[in-house]
C-alpha cells in the first residue's frame, strides 16, 4: 500500500491552493511537499495538478482523486479525534468478570456510584465462577476470590481485602443434631460445601495457633455461596462460609456461629487486569473506584 501521508499532502496542496501555502499550514518544507506529490503522480501514471508560475489547478484525474482522498483524510482525522477523546475523558465500554456471589453481595451495591460519576462509561459485567481468559475473551478486568494470587509477567493482581470462613448452621438444625463442641464432631454432621472432587477437606485453625484438618463427605455440594447460605438457614447442614456472606443471616438469627473459636482459611478478593500499557481512562477509572469502594463493603 502506498504511503497514506502522500494523500494528506496532496489534499493539503489542493485545500490551500498551492505548495507554499500548504507547506506553511502543515509545517512541511515546500520542496519535500512538491517531491511527494510528484512521486504520487508518478506512481499513478497521471498528472493530478496543472502548475504554472501563478496558479495551480486540478486535472480531471486530479479532481476525481481529490474527492476520494479527502474522504480518506477526513476519516483518518475522525479516527484520531475519537482516540483522543478516549485518552482525555473516561468513555466507552469496560468488560468485567466477577464471581456470582461477589457480583450479588459486593459489586451490585456500588455500581450505581460509578455509573453516576462516569456517565460516558458503560459496563459489561459477566457474573461467572470460572476463570476467564483476558486475551481470548477480551476482558478488561476480573474480580477473583482465592486464598492467594501473585502478579505475573502479563497480569497485575491487587488485593482488595478478604475474610476468614466461619462455621454456621440454623438453630433448628443444631436443636435436632446437637451443637458440635470440637472439630471432630463435624464428622457426624451433615455438611454443605463447595464443589470438589470426592471428599471435602476443611482446614480449621484457632487464633492461638491450633489447627485441625477434616476429610468430610458433604450432604449438599454447590459452587453457589448464596445457595449454601439458604440451605444452611433451612436446616440442611453445617456450612463453612466467608463471614461477610453469612453476616446478614447471623444478625437475623437465621444462622448461628458454630465452634466460634475455629475458622477456615482466609479467602481474599483480588482485582486482576493486564499490565497497564496504554490503558484507557475508562478502565483506569473503574480500577481506582473498585480499589476504593470494595474494601468499604467488606468492612460494613
Amino acid at each position: 500500500m502506498d504511503d497514506l501521508n502522500d494523500l494528506f499532502f496532496f489534499c493539503a496542496v489542493v485545500k490551500h491552493n498551492g505548495f507554499s501555502a500548504a507547506a506553511r499550514a502543515i509545517g512541511v518544507e515546500k520542496t519535500r511537499l512538491s517531491r511527494r506529490v510528484a512521486d504520487l503522480e508518478k506512481r499513478l501514471g497521471l498528472r493530478l495538478l496543472r502548475r504554472s508560475t501563478r496558479s495551480m489547478t486540478l486535472t480531471e484525474a486530479g479532481e476525481r482523486f481529490y474527492q476520494q482522498c479527502q474522504k480518506v483524510v477526513d476519516d483518518a482525522e475522525q479516527a484520531y479525534e475519537s482516540i483522543a477523546e478516549l485518552k482525555n475523558e473516561p468513555s466507552g465500554k469496560v468488560k468485567l468478570s466477577c464471581p456470582v456471589i461477589l457480583a450479588q453481595s459486593y459489586l451490585a451495591p456500588i455500581l450505581s456510584g460509578f455509573m453516576e460519576a462516569y456517565p460516558k462509561v458503560s459496563l459489561l459485567v459477566v457474573a461467572t465462577n470460572r476463570q476467564i481468559n483476558f486475551i481470548e475473551e477480551r476482558f478488561d478486568l476480573a474480580l477473583r476470590v482465592t486464598p492467594a494470587i501473585e502478579d505475573s509477567a502479563s497480569l497485575v493482581a491487587r488485593e482488595l481485602g478478604g475474610a476468614s470462613r466461619i462455621l454456621v448452621a440454623s438453630p433448628d438444625f443444631l436443636e435436632r443434631n446437637g451443637h458440635p463442641e470440637k472439630p471432630e464432631d463435624l464428622n457426624a454432621q451433615a455438611i454443605i460445601s463447595d464443589i470438589q472432587d470426592g471428599e471435602v477437606q476443611w482446614a480449621l485453625s484457632t487464633a492461638d495457633g491450633h489447627s485441625h484438618t477434616l476429610d468430610l463427605t458433604p450432604r449438599l455440594v454447590t459452587n453457589d455461596l448464596r445457595v449454601q447460605v439458604e440451605a444452611a438457614a433451612d436446616g440442611v447442614g453445617i456450612a463453612l462460609l466467608p463471614e461477610p456472606i453469612a453476616s446478614d443471616a447471623l444478625r437475623t438469627g437465621e444462622l448461628i456461629h458454630v465452634l466460634p473459636e475455629w475458622s477456615g482459611s482466609r479467602h481474599t478478593i483480588y482485582l486482576v487486569y493486564p499490565r497497564p500499557r496504554g490503558m484507557l481512562p475508562s478502565v483506569r477509572s473503574l480500577i481506582d473506584y473498585l480499589v476504593e469502594e470494595i474494601p468499604k463493603t467488606l468492612d460494613d
